[in-house]
């Protein structure tokens, strides 16, 4: 909560290996969804692509895009309400950090801070980072469970063309995000709560020896969190700034189930279950929220072979599964983590030219 430092960014070190590690589990999903058709390979996924409709594909391409872009859209909108503007490169690194580290890390835990690192370094106080990137945490975490909702509503024969694991994962997800919702709103709008929790994690680093000086850094808590009160207060009044959060979020969520559709769509699925595989996407979400693996890579491959597996064979269904997380997830990831390495070498200058 240091006003004038940055928040720690990870080491490079511990960027190698989840690195490291988030290739040997990619690699492991990868395989794991091949093997379910006895008939794969490097070639015949070729020619499978080369058979789906180019113009689909370019949608699913492009939506993949507008994920990112409505992800900038939200925090930016969220700084803006805090009197902080940002360039739109500048809301793109801090989008690309969140989920570029939220996919190498477990349960996402290194997604906000090297978003808050990124908007320090770009001269945004660390109180009002924190505000931003909760307040958009809990509009994203709500935006899936509004989308699990509508979908359940209007296609709700969708939930039971999965297995019964994949079922109770569904369910504890779903339970578990509202959980995480209200976590977020009291963590929000209660300063002490929040204060206590920052004061803890600052005795605990101090009890493993972990952190110079305790005291003075829970003197400069004392004065982040007035300020953290006073912002917080002031956001409490201002529902349209959160509704256009929410919208944005809810626009970030569907863009990136809109990449399954239109990979389904690209080999010539009937345009008629078009609604049944996003609604199954929107169960995955759901149930990849409560394993702590980087990126729910593995639960979310299994989750989508479940449920496709209902509306077509088993070597349809792994291609579809593959086109579709290459495009939603990896491709994704790579273009974040490029932005994040540049935006990690002009602080770098930035910092030697100082």
């Amino acid at each position: 909560m240091n006003e004038k430092s940055s928040a720690p960014a990870m080491s490079a070190k511990n960027r190698i290996l989840w690195t490291l590690l988030f290739f040997v589990i990619a690699a492991g999903s990868i395989w794991a969804v091949t093997t379910q058709s006895k008939s794969f390979s490097l070639k015949e996924f070729g020619e499978y692509i080369s058979r789906n409709d180019p113009g689909w594909l370019a949608a699913a391409a492009a939506s993949m895009l507008a994920y990112i872009g409505f992800g900038v859209a939200a925090i930016m909108c969220l700084l803006r309400g805090f009197g902080y503007r940002r360039s739109p490169l500048q809301g793109l690194s801090y989008t690309a950090a969140d989920l570029y580290f939220s996919a190498i890390t477990p349960s996402a835990t290194g997604g906000q801070p090297a978003s808050a690192y990124f908007m320090i370094k770009d001269g945004v106080p660390g109180t009002i980072s924190t505000l931003a990137l909760l307040a958009n945490l809990m509009c994203y975490t709500l935006s899936i469970l509004l989308i699990g909702c509508f979908s359940l509503i209007v296609r709700p024969g969708t939930f039971l063309r999965f297995g019964t694991l994949s079922r109770v994962l569904i369910v504890i997800g779903a339970v578990v995000q509202t959980g995480l919702v209200f976590v977020y709103g009291m963590l929000l709008w209660k300063k002490t709560l929040m204060h206590r929790l920052c004061d803890g994690t600052l005795r605990i680093l101090a009890k493993l020896h972990l952190l110079r000086d305790p005291e003075r850094k829970r003197k400069k808590l004392e004065k982040a969190m007035d300020r953290y009160g006073q912002e917080a207060e002031q956001l409490k009044g201002r529902q349209k700034l959160l509704c256009k959060a929410l919208a944005f979020n809810l626009l970030h969520r569907v863009s990136q189930l809109m990449v399954t559709v239109f990979c389904f769509l690209a080999q010539n699925g009937r345009p008629q279950d078009a609604f049944t595989v996003f609604a199954m996407q929107s169960n995955v979400v759901l149930g990849t929220t409560i394993l702590p693996i980087p990126g729910s890579m593995g639960v979310t491959d299994y989750l989508m072979l479940d449920g496709f597996s209902s509306l077509m064979n088993a070597d349809a269904a792994a291609n579809l599964e593959l086109l579709s997380r290459a495009t939603s997830f990896y491709i994704c990831i790579f273009l974040c983590g490029v932005v994040v390495l540049i935006k990690s070498g002009h602080i770098r200058l930035r910092r030697e030219k100082q």
